[in-house]
């Protein structure tokens, strides 16, 4: 007999894919940031780097959790993965603006910062999760 089978388009997370894409997310926005600091001359020893990173970092693990962006097959559609992968990050990046200028912790930021982050972040994001999905298209 036969009968009709859904296939769904999630995905477990924590099979090999996601790995991979979750850990070239985070090494991409870590060199982005780290960048940043060193070409302004901002680095003063581990703790101040770790603060930098800490904000944006934060906004992103919690933003890739309410998009369900390592739950999706975010590869399946090119253009999916590259608007996914954009709101996430601009929503990621202006929590990680909100808590960098915070009393919170020992950081400002000029107002150009918010469109420089925002901008390569999504460059590099975008840019790298599209041309992960063109290469692995099923």
């Amino acid at each position: 007999m036969d009968t009709a089978v859904q296939a769904d388009e999630r995905t477990s997370v924590f099979d090999r894919e996601t790995l991979l894409v979750g850990t070239v997310d985070i090494a991409l926005l870590t060199a982005l940031i780290l960048y940043g600091q060193y070409s302004h001359g901002l680095v003063d020893g581990i703790p101040a780097l770790l603060e930098a990173l800490a904000p944006f970092l934060l906004g992103w693990v919690a933003m890739t959790a309410l998009s369900g962006l390592y739950t999706r097959n975010s590869t399946a559609s090119v253009i999916g993965t590259a608007r996914l992968t954009a709101l996430t990050w601009i929503a990621a990046a202006n929590i990680g603006l909100s808590l960098r200028v915070s009393p919170f912790l020992d950081g400002s930021a000029a107002w150009p910062f918010g469109l420089v982050i925002t901008g390569f972040g999504l460059v590099a994001l975008v840019g790298w999760r599209v041309g992960y999905a063109v290469i692995t298209r099923r």
